[in-house]
Order: structure tokens, then sequence, then C-alpha cells
């Protein structure tokens, strides 16, 4: 099980994969491969219990790589997020099934 935490923003609310980039600053990005976080499909859960179908993304960018967990685009996001809600994002891998969980913090 992997954490951190995320600021809702405009990337997050607009863009429609809804990206939520897993940062360096919280996360050892080796942990995140030892674990089998790093790739494939999961499931998003919202704080109120909703269900999305996503995946995790890897890319590069000027400062390195990185990764994002992003909904599929045909999937929307609960209306009640709002711009700076704080949530925690739980990553965990049962079996072969992985979730991104994301709980409301103050």
């Amino acid at each position: 099980m992997i954490s951190f935490r995320f600021k809702v923003n405009d990337s997050f609310k607009v863009y429609s994969w809804h990206p939520i980039t897993v940062p360096k600053s919280q996360v050892d990005y080796d942990l995140l491969q030892k674990q089998g976080l790093h790739e494939g499909d999961l499931t998003i859960v919202f704080p109120h219990g909703e269900r999305v179908r996503g995946h995790m993304y890897y890319g590069r960018a000027g400062y390195g790589p990185y990764y994002q967990v992003r909904t599929y685009t045909d999937q929307e996001i609960p209306s009640y997020l709002k711009d700076r809600d704080k949530v925690l994002v739980i990553l965990v891998k049962d079996g072969s099934e992985k979730y991104a969980v994301l709980e409301f913090r103050s």
C-alpha cells in the first residue's frame, strides 16, 4: 500500500482523463514498482463510494519520469469534488485487483 496527499486542481477537473500525479516528493517510485502498482488497470474509488475505471500512466517530462492515476476518458468524476479539496490517495493491490481510493482529509 502506498499513500500520498493530493489537492484537487483544474487539470483533475477539466481534462477528460482526470489525472492525479503521483508526487516523487511523497512516493518512492521504486517501491511503487516493487508493489506492482506502477502499471495497469485499476478501480478508482471516490470519497462517497463512487467507482470508475482507470489506469496507471507512465510518462516523461523535462523534469524526468512521472506516474499518474488516470480515469478512462468515458468516466465522470463526482461533482462534489471542488478546487483545492484535499484528499488522501491510497494505492493498494488485492490479488490481481488494484485500487486508488480517495478520502477527504483536512
